[in-house]
């Protein structure tokens, strides 16, 4: 006789508005089971996993767990039942230490000022040991890397004992060397009967850790099947049917373009004191990619910021195209003016205003255009036509050109801050992360757009950390390790293996 089904969903549907964002979805996850949701953004995964951990309720169908039908009101119900969730961005407070985090809005641990953090580590520490995982109590959250963030997370939950785990993109913010720890704990977890789901655009993560795959498309489940024996292609074609884009051939550069930014000595110091960059210097130039690579926390966050004028460098100075006899610091706003944009790392923080109409976030860096303000008077009708050409054009899903920023899917918000940052035909394009945590065919989108900017003649810094991404789109690779900088090189002068190596030097 077969196991029962830890979760069982029967007919889920969940409406906003005329948006139907779970159509009928059905499916059961096993006891110890780590199972894949795959979808396009907009497909209903993160709709469908907030219902199941509470955040929101269904409209219609059962959830029916360990045997009974429940009905959530709040994640302390879902938490209270045996489910917990570590959403893709992370809900960690960073002026405080782990220990802090991990006391949180946890009355286990007591209340207002008298918490039992002596208790709290004994029990997290037991968990930790269990599962080969170490916990530093002490340490500030903004001075761990975002992998040691998300294994505070996911102590954090797993200190309730749920009988199902589900993470969000879990590793849309980790390196390659810090994936295999997090599939080794996921392992470890089904091996002791918590149930796993894992909703990824990386094709590699459902191929390495799951059993099973639930295929999502436009709010419906299309396939539910057993991962054993599957290709990458094989999902791919699960996920987006033959509607997938070709990549834009990647043709040749006829020369070395204008020198659009130089960069000299730059040396930055992070406010705890360490070295993030040190004596960095490169150029880029018209008509190429330039690639910047590294592992997460190296200084190529701080390079990003310096070149979008975000962060003034220590030493060193920059030079860019329209001014180039001048050596003093500009900031985002000059930079904007003349003909740069950035597209920044995190969204959610530095992109968009997520309660905001689409709007007011296409005004975000468009406030003081001519199109759209008039003497002080703000044009909403040359507003509203502007935020209907860039979901035209970028194909972005929306209720509504009103609609807040909110009831768009990632990918969807990702294309509409793409949209926003290349309306004026920008020389000079300083990307971060353009594609992580985006689906296939989101991700060929954005990097078609990159390269048609670059045909056209624009220069384009982009921080990534997919190498494999990179050798499809990039002319010159860069790596910073420990705030030095290696390169850049010529893509056809490299390889992927010798990057490895510049990537773990010190």
């Amino acid at each position: 006789m077969a196991e029962a089904a830890l979760l069982q969903l029967d007919a889920i549907t969940k409406r906003f508005g005329s948006l139907v964002a779970n159509d009928n979805v059905s499916f059961d996850v096993g006891p110890g089971e780590v199972i894949g949701i795959l979808g396009e953004n907009g497909a209903g995964k993160s709709t469908l996993m907030n219902i199941i951990s509470g955040l929101i309720r269904p409209d219609g169908g059962v959830i029916t767990f360990e045997g009974r039908q429940v009905n959530f009101d709040s994640p302390r119900d879902a938490a209270e039942a045996g489910i917990g969730m570590v959403h893709q961005h992370f809900k960690l407070v960073g002026a405080l230490t782990v220990a802090e985090n991990l006391a949180l809005g946890d009355p286990r641990w007591g209340r207002r000022a008298v918490l039992r953090f002596d208790d709290l580590r004994s029990t997290i520490s037991s968990l930790a040991r269990q599962l080969g995982v170490e916990v530093d109590f002490d340490s500030r959250i903004d001075r761990l890397t975002v992998g040691q963030q998300q294994r505070v997370e996911i102590m954090k939950v797993l200190s309730r004992r749920p009988r199902l785990l589900i993470l969000d993109e879990p590793t849309a913010v980790l390196s390659q060397e810090e994936r295999p720890a997090l599939f080794r704990l996921v392992a470890e977890l089904a091996a002791q009967g918590t149930s796993v789901i894992i909703i990824s655009h990386k094709l590699e993560d459902i191929l390495d850790s799951c059993r099973r795959v639930v295929v999502m498309r436009h709010g419906r489940v299309v396939s539910v099947s057993e991962v054993g024996g599957k290709s990458r292609e094989d999902l791919i074609r699960l996920l987006v049917g033959d509607d997938l884009p070709t990549l834009r051939p990647k043709e040749q550069p006829n020369g070395v373009g204008q020198c659009l930014l130089k960069t000299s000595g730059i040396g930055v110091r992070r406010p705890n004191g360490t070295t993030a960059l040190q004596d960095v210097s490169f150029e880029l130039h018209r008509g190429e990619i330039l690639a910047l690579c590294g592992v997460e926390g190296n200084g190529q966050s701080e390079l990003v910021q310096v070149a979008a004028g975000l962060l003034k460098p220590e030493s060193g100075h920059l030079q860019y195209w329209f001014d180039p006899d001048n050596t003093s610091y500009l900031d985002a706003a000059t930079l904007r003016r003349s003909g740069v944009c950035h597209i920044p790392e995190d969204r959610l923080r530095d992109g968009v205003l997520v309660d905001a109409p689409l709007g007011e976030n296409f005004l975000l860096t468009h406030l003081d255009s001519q199109r759209f303000n008039r003497s002080g008077w703000l044009l909403p009708a040359a507003v509203e036509e502007a935020v209907g050409e860039a979901v035209s054009t970028y194909s972005v899903k929306t209720p509504g050109l009103r609609a807040r920023m909110a009831q768009l899917s990632g990918g969807n918000q990702q294309k509409l801050v793409l949209a926003r940052e290349l309306a004026d035909d920008p020389s000079l394009i300083i990307a971060a992360h353009p594609t992580r945590g985006l689906d296939v065919k989101t991700i060929a989108f954005i990097n078609n757009r990159l390269l048609a900017r670059r045909s056209a003649g624009a220069g384009v810094l982009l921080a990534s950390a997919d190498l494999a991404e990179v050798w499809q789109v990039a002319d010159r690779i860069m790596v910073l390790s420990a705030g030095r900088l290696h390169g850049p090189v010529a893509i056809s002068a490299t390889s992927i293996q010798e990057v490895g190596r510049w990537m773990t030097q010190r």
